[in-house]
């Protein structure tokens, strides 16, 4: 079936557009195997899906968009966009865009992501980005190989990793007696220098993409992962460690009721062999299993080696595969 471009418009999704938005999401995903049999574990319907977009759409902030493609009054593809923390740049959620089957592979996906950046950059915004996460490194590489086509590049691979707090038997053998650490729910001067001191030499190559060695941007980096976290219901804890009086590390967590993440941590380099990454992270994990958290959770370049190296020694294990792209072509998606 071939489709004329001219026969597609798009509408952005209201709660009205609830149902068609769940039927295409469901069925959408079915060339994602592993997220269709998560699904079905977790007896996931398409109501489900219908109230979680419902709520979702009514709490939309100004940039979010929430678009559905149509041709013939039929609704046949769905995309969602919500705001970066990189100042003007938007991001395509994970799995979007999503295509009922018999309409894929004929160019929708790739006017979806076009529509979007449009209006986006009608907004303001000049970058485009996106993510994919799932445990099926096939589900990856498919989502990857589509968006290359449409002038994306890929800029990071990323790993979430995990440490069961039920099994854990980290014991805190690190004694550090020059090591001081302060903690507050704020985001200090001492973190903001302590973190973008230590990403300026960092293997992640998020921390070099998105100029995070700059203390401006990393203070406006960390402002909003705390606000983002506290938003979804997580309590945020800021670490400033000195050793000998000096500044040498930070840290940044966040924990709900039972799930901890840490979601920044750096050493300045010339404190890295003194092990305070491990004693910061041995710490936290030994208060997260006092508490009765059950798990912690953290993301890393799957490049940076030596970090993943230390996370397996303390317990944690891969659990998610990601990649992180960003438009560069802007000829290949139509809009030059």
């Amino acid at each position: 079936m071939k489709v004329n471009p001219e026969d597609i418009f798009f509408e952005n999704a209201t709660t009205a557009h609830a149902a068609d938005w769940a039927k295409i999401f469901l069925k959408g995903m079915k060339n994602c195997q592993w997220m269709t049999r998560y699904f079905k574990e977790q007896n996931i319907s398409e109501l489900d899906v219908s109230i979680s977009i419902t709520q979702d759409i009514n709490k939309k902030s100004d940039a979010e968009l929430f678009l559905i493609a149509y041709i013939s009054d039929k609704p046949i593809g769905i995309i969602r966009f919500d705001e970066y923390w990189i100042p003007g740049a938007i991001k395509i959620l994970s799995h979007f865009p999503l295509i009922l089957p018999r309409f894929q592979r004929k160019g929708i996906g790739r006017l979806l992501v076009k529509e979007g950046f449009q209006q986006a950059c009608a907004k303001g915004f000049s970058e485009c980005w996106t993510e994919c996460w799932s445990m099926d490194k096939r589900e990856i590489s498919l989502y990857q190989q589509f968006y290359e086509k449409i002038g994306f590049r890929k800029k990071s691979d990323r790993l979430e990793m995990n440490c069961s707090l039920e099994y854990s038997n980290v014991e805190n053998e690190i004694v550090l007696k020059g090591l001081r650490t302060k903690s507050s729910q704020e985001i200090t001067l001492e973190l903001v220098k302590a973190i973008s001191t230590s990403y300026g030499s960092s293997l992640d190559k998020l921390h070099a993409i998105e100029h995070l060695d700059n203390p401006e941007i990393t203070k406006h980096f960390l402002e909003r992962t705390k606000e983002t976290v506290e938003d979804i219901g997580f309590s945020i804890q800021c670490i400033v460690a000195k050793y000998e009086k000096k500044l040498c590390a930070g840290l940044m967590t966040a924990t709900t009721k039972n799930k901890g993440m840490i979601l920044e941590i750096g050493v300045i380099p010339k404190y890295r062999k003194l092990k305070i990454a491990q004693k910061l992270i041995t710490d936290y994990i030994i208060q997260m299993k006092n508490q009765g958290i059950k798990e912690i959770i953290l993301g890393v370049d799957q490049e940076n080696l030596p970090a993943i190296n230390l996370y397996e020694k303390l317990g944690f294990k891969k659990t998610w595969f990601g990649v992180l792209m960003l438009l560069e072509d802007k000829e290949k998606l139509g809009l030059v």
